[in-house]
């Protein structure tokens, strides 16, 4: 569920506050939800009785000492959102194991989802209280069971968030396998990538080659990495980067340039091997050049390309099945 939501602090209903089945006015908070578990573990959610406030709902559970997050950037959080007129989750990422990561602030989630999360800390559990039109609005989804004047509740825990201009927290090194490919510039931009003349493409995509070392834990197997990359071929011409802004095409909307969290360390769930297995102990936080398989482009043109990958984050990949 890439459509998401968020919330702003409401008034002490006071009186109004009354439990369900129960006369225990502080069974639920001012705002009137009563919230159970701890950070990182899946919660439940219960709320008062009666219609839910027509505005956006933001509470902050328990704060986090985490840097604020950013408009723009790529919020990875866990999160479970839940129907107020049923009570029917619809959507969860405690059961498939792993967080999600979608960029935040930029219309690339639900408008709750921007307004309340944007300036919250990272370490922070938030719960939002969407209205339908800061949600899914009049379509509503009918596939989760939502419909067009359903307020939303979620309760999101925020795990991290990245930048393109987010330093990298590693030290330079010297490559320890030799290579034509000149990688330089700071931590916190896009690296400078030079191509001696006459480089040719491996016969074979060798060992992941390190720039830079990264202080964070080793990248285990079965991983999904937040990263940024910029791809090369081996004439020296850029072919795709993070750092770059994609236009819309008849296929996809338009992406912002920001790191992404598409990038898979196997083995899959069914055994499937990647191009980037082999950055399995690579700590986190590295900036790491690794040679791709040939392909073919849109013409049938053998093309030979390598990427160098500024390893931000990494979490277990997510379950297939389950909610």
């Amino acid at each position: 569920m890439r459509k998401l939501l968020s919330l702003v602090v409401v008034a002490a209903l006071g009186s109004s506050l009354v439990a369900c089945g129960s006369d225990k006015k502080n069974d639920f908070d001012a705002a009137g939800f009563k919230v159970t578990s701890d950070f990182g573990q899946k919660p439940t959610i219960t709320h008062r009785q009666g219609d839910p406030d027509k505005q956006l709902v933001t509470e902050v559970l328990k704060e986090g000492d985490g840097p604020e997050v950013k408009k723009g950037e790529l919020l990875t959080a866990n999160y479970l959102g839940q129907i107020w007129r049923d009570g029917k989750v619809f959507d969860n990422s405690y059961d498939r194991g792993a967080p999600s990561s979608f960029p935040i602030g930029v219309g690339g989630v639900i408008s709750g989802w921007d307004e309340g999360l944007v300036g919250k800390k990272i370490g922070s559990r938030v719960l939002l209280s969407i209205p339908s039109d800061k949600g899914y609005k009049s379509q509503g989804n009918s596939q989760a069971g939502i419909k067009g004047d359903d307020t939303l509740i979620f309760v999101v825990d925020l795990v991290g968030a990245a930048a393109n201009d987010t330093p990298l927290d590693a030290t330079t090194v010297t490559p320890s396998t030799p290579t034509k490919i000149s990688v330089t510039g700071p931590l916190n931009a896009e690296p400078k990538v030079t191509v001696a003349p006459g480089t040719k493409p491996p016969a074979k995509p060798g060992k992941p080659i390190v720039f830079a070392l990264g202080k964070g834990k080793p990248i285990e197997k079965s991983s999904q990495l937040i990263g940024r990359y910029v791809v090369y071929d081996y004439t020296g011409k850029k072919q795709a980067s993070t750092w770059d802004a994609q236009p819309a095409t008849a296929q996809s909307a338009a992406q912002p340039a920001a790191p992404t969290d598409q990038l898979q360390v196997g083995p899959g769930p069914n055994g499937q091997t990647g191009a980037l297995d082999g950055l399995a102990g690579v700590p986190i936080g590295s900036r790491v050049l690794v040679e791709l398989p040939a392909s073919k482009d849109q013409a049938g043109k053998t093309v030979n390309a390598f990427a160098v990958i500024d390893v931000l984050n990494a979490f277990p990949a997510p379950k297939t099945t389950g909610q």
